[in-house]
């Protein structure tokens, strides 16, 4: 206190305002959904009704334990069968720095209304995130990445169990903890004429090293080094893969599983700008009222409606004229779908 009473008050004035625009900064760069369970999270939940297939095969390329050290061996935890099949049921496998794994879809997935996979890590926390790259192919020859973000600051290392915001990440698998998985959407890539994004065969998952050292930092589509837990010099070194759960899938689906997809409870009609919320068999005998609400990335409230408590069917919600151009996530109880509106409308 003696000290800061001999400080003059300019000083203090100007110390003030730099840390707090330095704090304001750091806040408003957080741009994109929140964790799992926040208002506004794309994170889908692993027993979700929306999960119609899962990973047939899964091959995997180890990475090392510390990619800077070449005698520090390879990740170990896990085999590829860990990676196949529905969510929390065969374990995880560990790719290591720089690992990958490359996994089969048939029927392939095929770009849908809203998200059309999701990826699981075995993350235990929000703020622990260990990130990996996205990428789909139709023939395991040409592939396409999703484009992708991390706003996580790049000056300090994130430490072997160090906090990575999910706000500062976006189309990196490994956002949410388990047992949520990270949602993709084709439509994201297609402007891409080397795959056919009805024909998704293959999704391959490449770990991000997560070094800020130039020698073996990684960056995002906007050339950013992408900083997360590093090292992580352990047999569980890396992406821990869980599994990758199909939403939406060719027309060669059996009956019954196209059945299932197309009585999804949520959709979104591009023409007309409007959500449908259709009713199962289940919820018509026992109706309930619940809220639609639509949210931005930055998982503010934009729009909220209540569906009441009715035998109908299927309930239409026109979007509001006033609503911008621009990516939004709408949630019923626990469904979400992104809902993309344009300037044409």
């Amino acid at each position: 206190m003696y000290i800061i009473n001999r400080i003059p008050k300019n000083i203090i004035r100007n110390l003030y305002v730099i840390l707090l625009t330095g704090f304001l900064s750091q806040h408003a760069i957080a741009q994109f959904a929140p964790a799992a369970g926040q208002p506004g999270s794309t994170a889908l939940r692993a027993d979700s009704s929306c999960f119609i297939n899962w990973a047939k095969h899964c091959h995997v390329q180890r990475g090392l334990r510390q990619i800077n050290l070449p005698d520090s061996g390879y990740a170990s935890v896990g085999t590829a069968q860990s990676a196949i099949g529905q969510a929390s049921t065969n374990g995880v496998v560990s790719l290591g720095d720089g690992g990958i794994a490359t996994l089969t879809f048939d029927p392939p997935i095929a770009d849908g209304n809203g998200f059309d996979f999701a990826i699981f890590e075995n993350t235990f926390l929000d703020t622990f995130l260990e990130l990996a790259f996205v990428e789909v192919s139709t023939d395991s020859q040409s592939w396409a990445r999703f484009p992708n973000e991390s706003l996580t600051q790049t000056k300090v290392q994130t430490a072997a169990f160090g906090f990575t915001q999910p706000t500062n990440i976006h189309n990196l698998a490994g956002k949410y903890r388990h047992p949520y998985g990270t949602p993709f959407d084709l439509k994201d890539l297609a402007m891409m004429s080397n795959i056919r994004t009805n024909e998704i065969r293959y999704v391959r998952i490449i770990d991000v090293v997560g070094s800020i050292d130039t020698l073996y930092a990684q960056r995002d589509s906007k050339n950013r080094i992408i900083n997360d837990p590093w090292p992580t010099p352990f047999a569980s070194s890396g992406f821990d893969l869980d599994a990758v759960g199909v939403i939406n899938q060719a027309a060669s689906m059996s009956s019954e599983t196209y059945s299932h997809q197309i009585n999804s409870p949520l959709y979104f009609n591009t023409t007309s700008n409007t959500i449908h919320v259709v009713a199962n068999a289940n919820t018509m005998n026992h109706p309930q009222n619940n809220d639609l609400n639509v949210y931005n990335l930055s998982g503010q409230l934009c729009f909220k409606t209540l569906i009441p408590a009715t035998k109908t069917i299927e309930h239409s919600i026109q979007i509001p004229a006033n609503l911008c151009a621009g990516t939004y996530i709408a949630q019923y109880k626990n469904y979400s779908i992104k809902i993309i509106l344009t300037d044409n409308r």
